[in-house]
């Protein structure tokens, strides 16, 4: 298989247009065409950066041994995270970042709700539940507080694990 015909394969199986590759590259997208046609040849550092984006070594570019022709069925994993499309990228970096604030706000509001209660439960001489002076100090707004910090809390690891565990 010559060069021209894989990374016109490389290019299709990343899900790439010839011009989104192109801009990647930042080339034209009729240079991208006449090495996929085989017209003209890229340069060396062209070759490494199609060799990174298509997660494929460079000998599997520029070779043409049939060993390697198979080395895109065992790699065709890696290519679909490769080829992805930035937009996908910023909304999958956005819902992680969301996903970590949420934590982050959800603990500090439990533990400043956990803190509020405790004091105010020390300046309590009489307490009107089962559970004592923290009890009676959690009936107010610091009870809501702690149960909207725990809520964020598991809202924020229900957002990053479902990131860990999303499969495109």
């Amino acid at each position: 298989m010559k060069l021209g015909e894989k990374i016109a394969l490389l290019r299709k199986k990343a899900g790439l247009s010839q011009e989104e590759l192109a801009a990647r590259l930042g080339i034209s997208r009729q240079a991208v065409s006449r090495w996929e046609t085989g017209s003209a040849q890229p340069d060396l550092e062209k070759v490494v950066e199609l060799a990174r984006l298509f997660s494929v070594t460079t000998d599997h570019l520029l070779l043409e041994d049939a060993i390697l022709q198979e080395e895109p069925q065992k790699e065709s994993d890696s290519l679909p995270a490769a080829g992805l499309d930035p937009a996908v990228e910023r909304k999958r970096k956005f819902r992680i970042a969301f996903g970590a604030a949420c934590v982050f706000l959800g603990l500090i509001t439990a533990v400043a709700a956990l803190f509020l209660a405790q004091s105010y439960a020390q300046t309590l001489t009489e307490w009107w539940t089962d559970l004592g002076r923290f009890g009676t100090a959690l009936q107010s707004f610091r009870g809501v507080m702690l149960g909207a910090g725990c809520l964020l809390f598991l809202s924020g690891c229900c957002i990053l694990l479902r990131e860990y565990l999303r499969k495109d």
